[in-house]
């Protein structure tokens, strides 16, 4: 489990823990953003939070020393998560949106690990700042940390992030993959590592872990559970070991349904398509959202993609005007309302009993295009001859999936 690195005995079984040793993975959950951001959603009454958590069946949960004293009864008994200790404070996070906003990066060590240890902690996380004003005393920091970790043989999580001025996003990149080289140089024996944004690049930040078991921070804000299962997916493909998510877990409506999910993807290797067609209910609806249109049409590429692979918008079975005073996008789909399979004089079209999508019979369809004149909203298309219509992608809609702005989205989520 420790890849190139070397535990003792006591880290290596609190290591376990916390990493399943039967598959090499994890599923974590912070619940320490009180300690630097306040009370926020998700955390006011963390006991009742942190029940609903525990309920999904995470390997581990992130908490401060505080409330690790209060909530202990929630980590005894078999089956209940590892416990995990945040050692230090910092008010980077706290942007002009908060009451109290960070006029300059502060931190601070808040408890030791004899503390953890003495809470019953299976492991500690810190920060580790690189690229800001105070980044030495931060360095001498963690490493007073992993002198400590030594003697209490207790596992170290190390959270590296580039910060401050000389971060930019042209070397973010390389940023988070240096901050990872000199965590595992200053003891780390697992990472919590933010996510670059893509597989490729996130691949190479592994690859410099030395074998060091990477999770993958969910610090972003998902714009769905799609959205974070998908993340989750993609850095499992390219060698992280699972992920720590917080707000998307502890501020989601039903914690416990996205623990659950999320552990079927981690534990359970399924896919993230098998999941979300279970949660299809029919009809399928497609919702649109003006205002969050950019005009970028990658909806409309995606769909001529997946139905005819080229990139060709005349070949979409959506569409996107622009607005009479030009000042808006509007994106048309299909509303379901079923007027082409009325207006059908040979009976070729059907409603899709799984999906509510309109589906054509080509021998029946003789290409009079009745039905395109019927479609109040002009998606429908005759060319050539063959009708192109909104199968809805077997209720996983593309234009859904790659719309970045959520301009689109599937009625009732998923």
């Amino acid at each position: 489990m420790g890849g190139s690195i070397e535990l003792s005995f006591g880290k290596l079984v609190r290591l376990s823990k916390i990493i399943d040793p039967s598959d090499g993975r994890s599923l974590v959950v912070a619940a320490d953003h009180g300690l630097m951001l306040g009370p926020i959603k998700g955390v006011v009454d963390l006991e009742a939070t942190l029940r609903k958590v525990i309920a999904g069946g995470p390997d581990a949960i992130l908490v401060s020393l505080g409330q690790a004293r209060k909530l202990s009864h929630l980590f005894t008994g078999k089956g209940a998560p590892a416990m995990l200790v945040r050692v230090d404070w910092t008010n980077a996070f706290r942007d002009k949106t908060y009451t109290l906003p960070a006029r300059s990066i502060q931190f601070n060590k808040v408890a030791t690990v004899k503390e953890a240890v003495k809470v019953g902690a299976s492991g500690v996380v810190t920060y580790l700042f690189l690229g800001f004003e105070g980044e030495n005393d931060h360095i001498a920091m963690v490493e007073e940390f992993s002198s400590e970790c030594k003697t209490w043989s207790m596992p170290l999580i190390i959270e590296p992030l580039p910060m401050g001025p000389r971060v930019t996003k042209a070397n973010y990149v390389d940023m988070v993959r240096k901050a990872v080289e000199k965590a595992v140089e200053l003891g780390a024996d697992a990472l919590k590592v933010p996510y670059t944004g893509d597989p490729y690049s996130f691949k190479e930040v592994v690859e410099a872990s030395s074998g060091v078991p990477v999770l993958v921070l969910g610090g972003y804000k998902a714009l769905s559970i799609r959205d974070s299962l998908e993340v989750i997916s993609e850095v499992l493909d390219v060698g992280a070991v699972g992920v720590v998510f917080g707000r998307n877990v502890v501020q989601d409506p039903n914690p416990d349904e996205a623990v659950r999910l999320m552990r079927r993807i981690i534990h359970g290797k399924e896919t993230v398509t098998d999941i979300l067609r279970e949660r299809i209910k029919p009809p399928v609806r497609i919702l649109v959202d003006v205002e969050r249109c950019s005009g970028c049409r990658i909806c409309e590429l995606a769909c001529s993609f997946s139905h005819e692979k080229v990139f060709n918008s005349s070949l979409a079975r959506l569409r996107v005007k622009v607005s009479e005073d030009g000042k808006a996008f509007i994106p048309y789909v299909c509303n379901l309302c079923y007027s082409c399979v009325n207006a059908c004089p040979n009976g070729a079209l059907r409603v899709n009993s799984r999906t509510g999508a309109v589906e054509v019979s080509p021998e029946l369809c003789q290409g009079c295009g009745v039905c395109v004149d019927s479609c109040p909203v002009k998606v429908l298309k005759l060319i050539n001859g063959r009708l192109l219509l909104c199968d809805l992608c077997d209720g996983l809609p593309e234009c859904v999936k790659w719309c970045s702005r959520n301009a689109l989205r599937v009625e009732g989520g998923w």
